[in-house]
C-alpha cells in the first residue's frame, strides 16, 4: 500500500453501537487509520466500547448522517479509502420510530454511496446488513432468495441492500452488503441474550427466557471483523454489488445455548422455559447459509459457539469495568 493510500481513511459508521466499535478497533489494531462518525449528541459515556484502547488512535467525527450536505462534506473533506457502514435504528424493542428507521438505515446508506461516488480511488463501500431481511424466510436462505421481511426495520434495510446492489452494478461503485446473522462477543450491548446469559450465569441463575424452540445463527464477532477486512482486503478483484451472508451456518436452539451456558458454569438448577413472551420476529429456524461468502471471498467463521461463550466470559471476568460501563449505557434510544 502507498503513503498516500495508508494516509486514506476506513470511515466506520455507528462507531458507537457493537459492531462498528469493534470493527473500529479491529482495523486500528492492524495499523489502518480509523475514523469513527458519531450520531450527534450521543453521550461520551454512550461510546464506552472505544474508550479502553489507549494504544489505538481511532479518530473521532460526529456527523448526522441523514444530513446529506453534511455526509458529502465529510467523505469530500476526509476522502477515504473505504466506508464500512454499522449506523442503524430499529434493532431493538423499544426503537420503534419508523420515520427515523428508513431514515437511518436508507436515506444515510444512499448519501454515503452518492458521496462515495465522488472519491477518486475509492475501495470499498461495505454494508452491515441483517439476517433479518430474509424475515420469515429464514432457514438457510442463499443470498438471491427472496427477502420476506416481517418489521419496518427489515424492509430498510432490504431496501438499503438494494440500494448497494444498484450502486454497485450499474453506477460503479465499489459496494458490497454483508448479511450479518446473530453477532455476539465482547463489548455486546448488555440486554442482549448472550451477556444477560452470561451475567446471570455467573451467578448459577438464568435471565427470562422464550420458547426453548427459538433458535439463531450466532457468530462470533471476531469472524465478523475478518469478514469485513476480506472484502476491503479483495475489493479490486470482488463482483460489484453482491450479497455475502454472514454466520457459521449452524442452527442453534435457545435450548441448545442454555445448555452450553449451563456447562459452562456448572448451574445446578433447571431454566424456566416461557418465562418471558416470545418477540414478534421469533423464529424456530432462523440460520444463515454462509457458502458464497466461503466460495468468494475465502471467508468462514472459525470460532466455536462454546470457545466464544467462554472467551466472552473470560472478558467479562477481566473487564469489570467496561461492565459497568455497558450496564450503564444499555441502548436505550438507539445507537
Amino acid at each position: 500500500m502507498s503513503r498516500d493510500a495508508a494516509a486514506r481513511p476506513i470511515l466506520v459508521t455507528g462507531a458507537s453501537g457493537f459492531v462498528g466499535a469493534c470493527l473500529c478497533r479491529h482495523f486500528a489494531a492492524k495499523g489502518q487509520r480509523v475514523v469513527a462518525i458519531h450520531r450527534p449528541g450521543s453521550t461520551p459515556g454512550g461510546r464506552w466500547r472505544l474508550h479502553d484502547g489507549p494504544a489505538l488512535e481511532i479518530e473521532s467525527r460526529d456527523v448526522d448522517l441523514g444530513a446529506q450536505d453534511d455526509v458529502q462534506a465529510l467523505v469530500r473533506e476526509l476522502q477515504p479509502r473505504a466506508i464500512v457502514n454499522c449506523a442503524a435504528y430499529g434493532a431493538y424493542p423499544h426503537q420503534v420510530d419508523p420515520t427515523r428507521t428508513y431514515h437511518v438505515n436508507f436515506d444515510g446508506v444512499r448519501y454515503l454511496l452518492e458521496a462515495a461516488r465522488e472519491v477518486e480511488g475509492f475501495r470499498a463501500f461495505v454494508q452491515a446488513g441483517s439476517s433479518s431481511e430474509y424475515g420469515s424466510n429464514c432457514s438457510a436462505p442463499r443470498e438471491d432468495s427472496a427477502p420476506v421481511p416481517d418489521s419496518d426495520y427489515a424492509v430498510s434495510k432490504v431496501a438499503a441492500t438494494a440500494f448497494v446492489q444498484l450502486s454497485g452494478t450499474k453506477r460503479g461503485v465499489p459496494a458490497w452488503a454483508l448479511r450479518l446473522s446473530s453477532v455476539y462477543g465482547p463489548y455486546e450491548d448488555a440486554s442482549r441474550l448472550v451477556p444477560r446469559l452470561l451475567t446471570q450465569g455467573r451467578k448459577q441463575a438464568y435471565p427470562p427466557l422464550v420458547r426453548p424452540q427459538i433458535s439463531r445463527d450466532f457468530v462470533h464477532i471476531d469472524d465478523v471483523c475478518a469478514a469485513f477486512e476480506r472484502v476491503v482486503e479483495v475489493a479490486p478483484t470482488l463482483p460489484r454489488g453482491e450479497i455475502f451472508n454472514i454466520g457459521t451456518g449452524t442452527c442453534t436452539t435457545l435450548a441448545d445455548i442454555v445448555a452450553r451456558v449451563r456447562k459452562l458454569f456448572a448451574i445446578s438448577e433447571e431454566p424456566t422455559w416461557g418465562s418471558m413472551s416470545n418477540r414478534h420476529w421469533d423464529h424456530a429456524d432462523w440460520y444463515s447459509n454462509p457458502q458464497k461468502a466461503n466460495d468468494v471471498l475465502g471467508w468462514r467463521a472459525t470460532t466455536s459457539l462454546d470457545d466464544g461463550l467462554a472467551r466472552t466470559a473470560r472478558w467479562m471476568d477481566e473487564n469489570p469495568s467496561l461492565l459497568a460501563a455497558a450496564d450503564a449505557n444499555v441502548v436505550t434510544g438507539g445507537k
